[in-house]
């Protein structure tokens, strides 16, 4: 955020356990705080897809109310209603060294490929006007 000029609100970052209710947890915090999101990026799809059950449970319309962005890219992602966009990256020198006898006693350094993949749970303004 410090990158590109923005400030970081502490308060809307919301720990969770990485699972479905988890999400519906988090987010439900984050929907009793002074303020409300236009756009929630979240640990995981899965988590994605708890924000996106309580935005559903609370007549929260994805992505015209709030954009909502999973990571990981797991398969269930682009069935859900909307498809979920999400960050997906590549774990093949991490397998790699996983399957190593020996562990590198020195550490190992990896360098993780992401790719954004856009689908319909992000808008360019979710939220306009709500107060």
């Amino acid at each position: 955020m410090d990158e590109i000029g923005l400030a970081c609100d502490l308060e809307l970052i919301v720990g969770g356990n990485h699972t479905l209710e988890g999400g519906e947890e988090a987010f439900a915090k984050l929907l009793n705080g002074p303020l409300r999101p236009s756009a929630v990026l979240c640990s995981n799809d899965t988590t994605a897809i708890g924000v996106m059950h309580k935005c559903y449970s609370e007549k929260i319309e994805v992505p015209q109310d709030l954009s909502v962005i999973g990571f990981d890219n797991i398969h269930l992602s682009q069935y859900t209603l909307p498809p979920l966009t999400t960050i997906e990256m590549s774990f093949q020198a991490l397998l790699h060294d996983v399957q190593l006898e020996t562990a590198n006693p020195k550490g190992t350094e990896y360098v993780l490929k992401t790719s954004f993949v856009l689908r319909d749970s992000t808008a360019m303004n979710p939220g306009k006007g709500r107060s």
